[in-house]
């Protein structure tokens, strides 16, 4: 595709040049020395005893019992919730900031194809997403080790990191349609408060029973280990190729009046 390279290559600067990616792969931390911490302390309650965290011990309790296939689950589960909004923050950022910094008119004014434009932008998002995926499981197999989780075996860690890398697709296919949601807002908050939305309606849809239809609750299902037919996989597909789609079309035929 025309200017592709000369695109993405400007992207990735543009990315690599701010400060997001590295407040997004902070955020990423968080989440497994969060969950290794509380699992430390659930191993050693003499500690959490001399820290103070008596009023905690019930909650410890629920990781007392943690070996690494359930770890490795619940690290899949953080990629689809926690990893999920820092992608939301991620394509928020790269498509909202053309219309925050007033940029916008002067990109589609070049003489760039507006596809290779939208294409580097969405795979610049892919790019982030996937690593921040990688930071998190990553250093979550370190904390684990270091903890000393029983049930280690290779096949056991095969299996969480190929439902940890298919949950990150999900992830990366789900946030495509926040493209479309930024451009429509024209900047940050609209896609940051849909994000929330949807994770209500996320809950209240697999309470209700019909979360293998409902794309953003499908990560979420799949790392819990629950059986889902093919066609909750193809949804998911679906939604994201329509969030590119959508996005595309939006780029060329809205008013670009700012």
């Amino acid at each position: 595709m025309d200017n592709f390279s000369d695109m993405m290559w400007i992207e990735l600067r543009k990315a690599l040049r701010s400060r997001m990616p590295l407040f997004t792969a902070l955020g990423s931390l968080f989440m497994p020395l969060g969950i290794g911490f509380l699992i430390f302390l659930a191993k050693n309650p003499q500690l959490a005893s001399q820290l103070g965290l008596v009023s905690a011990k019930a909650n410890l309790t629920a990781f007392s019992a943690a070996d690494w296939p359930s770890y490795l689950k619940l690290l899949s589960q953080m990629i689809a919730a926690g990893g999920f909004f820092l992608s939301v923050l991620a394509i928020s950022w790269v498509f909202g900031r053309e219309f925050v910094d007033g940029t916008l008119k002067d990109m589609l004014a070049v003489p760039v194809a507006r596809q290779a434009i939208l294409l580097a932008k969405f795979s610049v998002v892919a790019l982030w997403t996937a690593a921040l995926i990688v930071l998190i499981f990553v250093l979550g197999l370190g904390l684990g080790a270091l903890i000393g989780l029983p049930q280690g075996a290779p096949g056991v860690v095969l299996e969480g990191s190929a439902r940890a890398a298919i949950t990150g697709l999900l992830v990366i296919a789900l946030v495509f349609p926040f493209a479309l949601m930024a451009s429509i807002g024209r900047g940050y908050l609209l896609p940051l408060g849909i994000a929330i939305l949807i994770a209500v309606l996320s809950n209240l849809v697999v309470v209700a029973g019909w979360g293998d239809y409902f794309p953003w609750a499908v990560a979420g299902l799949y790392t819990q280990g629950l059986p889902l037919a093919p066609i909750s996989f193809w949804i998911v597909f679906l939604t994201g190729l329509a969030g590119v789609f959508a996005t595309y079309l939006w780029w060329h035929y809205a008013d670009q009046n700012r």
